[in-house]
Formats: structure tokens, C-alpha cells, sequence
């Protein structure tokens, strides 16, 4: 399942034509064609779009970035949920700038190593692939994940 994740490949891929083309016809002494010219204003809309994203609360970036896989209750669908995590790195960090660090980290370079869930939640769902989502962006969303904190909930905690 692929996530949706700052740029698609088929975004990348044609910024980099663009560039390639732009680069080659600079270099021939040539003008640049329409076919160029068109390809580098949807850079240019790419480029607004993840501009925007950044305007984005850190809900809004779980909601377009993150639900696709994390649930913000139990059940999980195919990562742990919002809460649980909240839970959890409050437990192993206790404050809220310890714990964005170490979660930007991981989003940004998922590694069995480094992760705050136990072995058993890295057996149950494996780990994510990584976010590349700014860095602003994942500050954002992981503020707005140990905000999520409930201390009434009690799930989860089978997984480590």
C-alpha cells in the first residue's frame, strides 16, 4: 500500500524531465519548447501544492498524511492507533519536545532500532515507510499526535 507522502513519484518524475529538458535545450542553444515550458508550470503548481501543505494543522496533515494507516482508536487498521502512540511516548519521554524529536526522527528514517513501541508492535505491523513530509510538517503532526493523549485509555498495551 503506498502512502500518500509530499510528492508522488509521477510528480517527481516530471519535475525531473523538466529540468532535464530545460537543462539540454540550455545547453544546444535552443529554445524551449511549449512541451518544456508546460512541464515546468506543473513544477511550479507541484511546488505550490506542497506550499500549501505547509499551511496544513498537524490534524489536518494525520488526515491527509498519516489515517490512511493510523486509526485514532483501537481498532487499528494496519498501524497502531493515534492514542496509543500518544500513550506511549508519553510514557517513554514525558515531555512533549523529547518526544517530536524522536518521533520526526523515526518518521523520517523508520528503524527497528530506534523505535519507542516495543518488539511486539514492530511484529504486529512492520514498520512505516518513511514520511517526506517536511521537517515543519512532521513537527506539526507530531505535536498534534502527543496532543492526542487520553489518560482514560487503557488499549494497547499488548505491544510491547
Amino acid at each position: 500500500m503506498e502512502k500518500k507522502c509530499g510528492m508522488s513519484r509521477f510528480a517527481v518524475a516530471i519535475v525531473l524531465a523538466a529540468a532535464m529538458s530545460v537543462t539540454y535545450a540550455c545547453q544546444q542553444d535552443k529554445p524551449v519548447s511549449s512541451e518544456v515550458r508546460s512541464l515546468t508550470s506543473m513544477d511550479s503548481a507541484v511546488a505550490a501544492e506542497n506550499t500549501t501543505a505547509s499551511a496544513m494543522s498537524g490534524q489536518e496533515l494525520y488526515t491527509a498524511n498519516c489515517a490512511v494507516c493510523h486509526s485514532m482508536r483501537p481498532p487499528a487498521k494496519t498501524a497502531p492507533p493515534i492514542v496509543g502512540l500518544a500513550t506511549r511516548f508519553r510514557t517513554v519521554y514525558g515531555n512533549k519536545t523529547d518526544a517530536v524529536g524522536a518521533m520526526v526522527s523515526f518518521m523520517k528514517n523508520p528503524d527497528a532500532e530506534k523505535t519507542s513501541l516495543g518488539p511486539q508492535a514492530i511484529k504486529r505491523f512492520g514498520l512505516m515507510p518513511a514520511m517526506t513530509m517536511s521537517d515543519g510538517d512532521l513537527e506539526k503532526v507530531s505535536g498534534w499526535l502527543w496532543d492526542q493523549y487520553d489518560p482514560d485509555f487503557t488499549g494497547g498495551r499488548n505491544c510491547r
